[in-house]
């Protein structure tokens, strides 16, 4: 599952329910004490404590917190209280969208006792006859199936699924289910024998981790809330689909085992008061904690952990610890987690700072992962997709959230522009640059100029593009906002235009030539004589950087047309056992996302992990080096004239 939506209400400043889209990646900017921390917070609550009373909203109507979690990319089936699998839409337990919503609800009295509980939010049957229906054992089905006078024929009255189902058909007989939005409670204030809460604790496992690093609170013997990566890595491991098996193993033997001494107890009870005996029963009222048994530190020589340690060391910790979870996650299986961390550029050197947020971007691009962090930090909001800011922000006296790109994918142009005068100075190309070089996309931007790092290494006469201020480079679909920024500041002014694009697009091909018609000798366009840049790449090259990271793929030979980085993808998914490509999700909606997303990973990788493996040899053989050589020639005389 991955966390789609987040609402609050009641919580801190957001009296007032607001809602915000949670991507992969999220930046949350905006003013200091404005409620970007709150958001984490909340998340916090909802997966893992509850709220204090202070938490509510000063001058709430009532005294009631509601955090609400929308849940998507759900599994097709699961197991709920039987044996066999069923799924959430068969139970009638998802919302309108399709998603899974879970809202908790904390009351608290003015004595500030906190009630807490839970519901999933749904089109859930509306005939109130069926309105208890989850919460019945399978037992209590079978005897409201013998009462309600439901023949047995086609219902197997072994499995709860089938005897909800033909319960429901009695009271739909021949036709669809009609259905309304309503709350089911799953969680507080539950009788034990209620079916709900075992629903609940088998919902609850597909739920993502959350893991939230607040590293810089001042350090107090009694504060429970200090955050040790060490605590999320057994935290992580306990959900492994290899351990979580085990464990549930073990606890069901413990509990049989326990139950079974409990209840030859009550026998003996019995033999002295029979009225006694019958009130008595073995029950484990929670699911075991198994994070609180297993304790990983990180120690000095001289015993002193990391807890005890400076901000500055222990976000170096952190840092690596975001690094380590880039590596690992590429090539092993992992549960779903949710990383949340507050101003990373805290306490680091600027060289840090990039290394943290790269790894979290990358993070973020790997499987079952998403992460949150906030920044004040200009130059590292600009390396973010618009599509990732997340704006805070007061508003006729309540909080409200905004993102940097509207719901069909454009630019929320008065939002971006409010984030970049929060944030302060962005990088200002205009003074310095003297050619804007045009490409597709970010890893075009990466390929060149990874190549050009390669060519000046083996001819210092070779324009190198990295770092190089007198060139801006300008995505035609950019979507960071550093692009965002150069593209308004370079309105209207007359750098040279260099413009490269792939050859595999029509309309690319058109552009070219359109531009070079022109005959305006401050702009020309190339196409790429190869399908597009990543058919420049020799097939060690790309061989290597995957078996450098622990990913033995086999490649057939790359041909003209080979649509390169779609074949990597499916090599890399078939290596990694997946299934096939074609049957990642039986949506297939969702199988295109999951394609692209893998596709969009691989086309990172080869731009730059597989083009430090390539050599001028390598580059000849696959005819790339004279053309690459005479681009970079190109921007080099535009630069000198």
């Amino acid at each position: 599952m991955k966390l789609k939506l987040l609402k609050i209400r009641n919580f801190r400043s957001y009296s007032n329910e607001v809602e915000i889209r949670i991507d992969d990646l999220n930046v949350l900017i905006g003013r200091n004490d404005v409620g970007k921390s709150s958001i984490m917070e909340a998340l916090d609550i909802f997966f893992n404590g509850k709220p204090d009373f202070s938490d509510l909203s000063i001058g709430a109507g009532e005294l009631q917190i509601d955090i609400t979690c929308v849940f998507s990319d759900l599994p097709d089936s699961l197991i709920l209280d039987d044996s066999v699998s069923t799924s959430l839409a068969s139970e009638f337990l998802l919302n309108d969208d399709g998603d899974l919503e879970i809202v908790k609800q904390f009351k608290f009295s003015r004595a500030g006792t906190l009630t807490a509980e839970s519901f999933i939010k749904c089109l859930y049957p509306d005939n109130e006859a069926l309105d208890d229906l989850l919460s019945k054992k399978r037992n209590t089905l079978k005897l409201q199936l013998d009462e309600l006078g439901i023949g047995h024929e086609g219902v197997n009255r072994t499995q709860s699924k089938d005897l909800r189902r033909a319960i429901r058909d009695h009271y739909y007989p021949g036709q669809e289910v009609q259905t309304t939005q309503k709350l089911i409670k799953i969680e507080g204030k539950l009788d034990n024998e209620d079916n709900r809460k075992k629903i609940w604790a088998s919902i609850s496992k597909y739920l993502p981790i959350y893991s939230l690093f607040f590293v810089d609170k001042k350090l107090d013997d009694q504060d429970s809330d200090i955050q040790d990566p060490m605590k999320e890595i057994v935290k992580e491991v306990l959900g492994r689909p290899d351990i979580a098996p085990l464990l549930e193993q073990l606890k069901e033997q413990i509990q049989s085992a326990s139950t079974v001494l409990a209840d030859a107890t009550i026998e003996k009870v019995n033999e002295l008061d029979v009225t006694l005996a019958e009130t008595l029963r073995s029950n484990f009222p929670k699911e075991p904690s198994w994070n609180t048994i297993f304790k990983l530190s990180l120690e000095d020589d001289r015993g002193i952990s990391l807890n005890k340690r400076g901000s500055g060391i222990r976000r170096l910790v952190l840092l690596s610890f975001f690094r380590a979870q880039v590596d690992r996650r590429k090539t092993d299986q992992a549960p779903n987690v949710i990383y949340a961390l507050e101003e990373p550029e805290t306490s680091q050197h600027p060289d840090f700072q990039m290394m943290i947020v790269n790894s979290m971007k990358e993070l973020a691009e790997t499987e079952n992962a998403q992460v949150i962090f906030t920044t004040h930090n200009s130059n590292l909001a600009g390396e973010i997709p618009k599509s990732s800011l997340r704006y805070i922000f007061k508003e006729d006296g309540n909080t409200q959230i905004e993102s940097g790109t509207n719901e069909d994918g454009t630019d929320n142009v008065e939002i971006i522009d409010r984030i970049i005068e929060t944030l302060g100075a962005l990088p200002d190309p205009k003074n310095k640059v003297k050619v804007l070089i045009f490409v597709e996309g970010e890893n075009d931007v990466n390929g060149l100029i990874n190549y050009s790092k390669m060519l000046n290494n083996h001819d210092a006469n070779i324009l190198n593009l990295d770092n190089n201020e007198s060139v801006a480079f300008i995505p035609v679909g950019g979507s960071q906002l550093k692009f965002y920024v150069e593209k308004k500041y370079l309105d209207g002014l007359t750098q040279a235009q260099f413009h490269l694009y792939d050859s595999d697009k029509p309309e690319y091909v058109q552009k070219v030539q359109e531009l070079n018609a022109e005959n305006n000798p401050r702009k020309i366009g190339f196409n790429t004589t190869k399908r597009e840049l990543e058919s420049y790449l020799h097939i060690d090259a790309i061989l290597e950087c995957y078996a450098e990271k622990g990913i033995d793929i086999t490649l057939e030979a790359i041909e003209e047309d080979t649509d390169l980085p779609l074949e990597v993808a499916k090599a890399v998914h078939s290596v990694n056992g997946e299934g096939t490509w074609e049957e990642m999700h039986s949506d297939p909606r969702l199988l295109i996302e999951k394609q692209k997303s893998k596709i969009s990973r691989v086309k990172q990788r080869l731009n730059t992990d597989a083009i430090s493996k390539m050599t001028v040899p390598r580059l000849q053989e696959t005819e790339g080096f004279d053309e690459i050589v005479m681009w970079l020639n190109q921007i080099s005389d535009f630069i000198n004239n």
